[in-house]
C-alpha cells in the first residue's frame, strides 16, 4: 500500500481500522527519547477520541470544561484514579486552554518555553500536550472537553482540545483550527498525545504555527531545571504532524496493552478517525 501523503487530508468520518493499518504500512523512521526517568516514541497507530460534537456540546459522559477562552484554566478535576507522575501520586489535574495539564496549580502562561529551562512554572508539574498561544474565542474555535473511561485498574482520562485557533488577532477569521487530546492511563501511568489535525493555515498565521512549529511538547516536574527530571519531545519544531500519537511511559512500565496491540495489529477500538501519514527523524534531549 503506497504511503500517505503528510499533506492528504482523509475525512473525519473516514474508518479507524483502515486509516490505522494505511500508518503501519507507511514508511516512517520512528523517533524514541528518554529523560528524566520516561522515555518516548511515535511508533504508535494513531487513533483518536472524540469528545465533542459540531454543536460545541459533549458527547455522553464527557465534560466541556472550557469554550469561548482565552489564557483560561480550569479548577481541580477528578482523573477518576490515582496517578503517578514523577514518583508523585496526583488525583486531580487542572487543564488550560492553553495546551496544557498541570499538577496541584495552574497556569495561564501562554508563553512557551523549553522544558528544561526556568519558566515561571518551576514549581509547577506539567504535562505540554502543545503549549503555545491557543485561543477559543475566535470565529470557527470550539473549547476543550474530558472524559474518564474504563473500569478500575485499566481506567484512562482524556482531554481534548477541539478546534482551536492560534492568537493572532490579524488573522482571526482567516487561520484554520487545529485538534489534539492527551490520555493518562491508570494501569501503566503513561501519557499519550494524539495529534488530529495541526495546520493552523500557513502564512496567514504570522508566524505560522502549524504543526507545532511555536508550541513546546512533553513533561516536566517540579523544579526541573534543578533536578533534570523532564522530558522534551518538541520545543518550537514542526513536528507535530496531524494523524501522529506519541506514548510516553516510564521507564520501568510496560506500555498499554491496547497500545501494544496497536502497534503489532493495527487495530483501533474507536469508530471513526482522520490523519495524515508522518515521518519523523530522531531527536535528543
Amino acid at each position: 500500500m503506497n504511503a500517505i501523503s503528510r499533506h492528504a487530508e482523509l475525512p473525519r468520518a473516514f474508518p479507524a481500522l483502515f486509516l490505522s493499518a494505511c500508518l503501519l504500512s507507511s514508511p516512517a523512521l520512528a523517533t524514541t527519547i528518554s529523560n528524566g526517568g520516561y522515555t518516548a516514541t511515535d511508533a504508535i497507530a494513531f487513533q483518536w477520541q472524540e469528545l465533542g460534537t459540531p454543536a460545541k456540546t459533549p458527547v455522553a459522559g464527557a465534560t466541556r470544561a472550557l469554550g469561548n477562552d482565552d489564557d483560561a484554566f480550569t479548577g481541580a478535576i477528578g482523573l477518576g484514579f490515582n496517578f503517578s507522575f514523577f514518583n508523585q501520586t496526583y488525583n486531580q489535574a487542572y487543564i488550560t486552554s492553553n495546551g496544557m495539564l498541570t499538577f496541584g496549580s495552574s497556569t495561564n502562561d501562554n508563553i512557551n518555553t523549553p522544558l528544561g529551562g526556568h519558566m515561571n512554572v518551576s514549581t509547577m508539574p506539567l504535562i505540554g500536550v502543545a503549549w503555545d498561544d491557543w485561543t477559543s474565542t475566535f470565529s470557527g474555535t470550539d473549547g476543550v472537553y474530558y472524559q474518564s473511561f474504563g473500569v478500575a485498574g485499566s481506567r484512562s482520562f482524556v482531554v481534548e482540545w477541539r478546534d482551536t485557533k492560534k492568537f493572532d488577532t490579524a488573522s482571526n477569521s482567516n487561520s484554520s483550527p487545529v485538534s489534539f487530546e492527551v490520555v493518562l492511563y491508570e494501569a501503566s501511568n503513561a501519557i499519550e498525545f494524539r495529534y488530529l489535525d495541526m495546520d493552523t493555515g500557513g502564512s496567514s498565521v504570522n508566524p505560522d504555527a502549524s504543526r507545532g512549529a511555536t508550541a513546546t511538547a512533553g513533561i516536566r516536574d517540579a523544579n526541573a531545571d534543578i533536578n533534570g527530571r523532564y522530558l522534551q519531545w518538541s520545543h518550537n519544531q514542526a513536528v507535530l504532524a496531524g494523524g501522529s500519537s506519541v506514548l510516553i511511559t516510564p521507564l520501568a512500565a510496560v506500555p498499554e496493552p491496547a497500545s501494544l496491540a496497536l502497534l503489532g495489529l493495527g487495530i483501533v477500538g474507536l469508530s471513526w478517525t482522520r490523519g495524515r501519514g508522518k515521518q519523523a527523524t530522531s531527536r535528543y534531549v
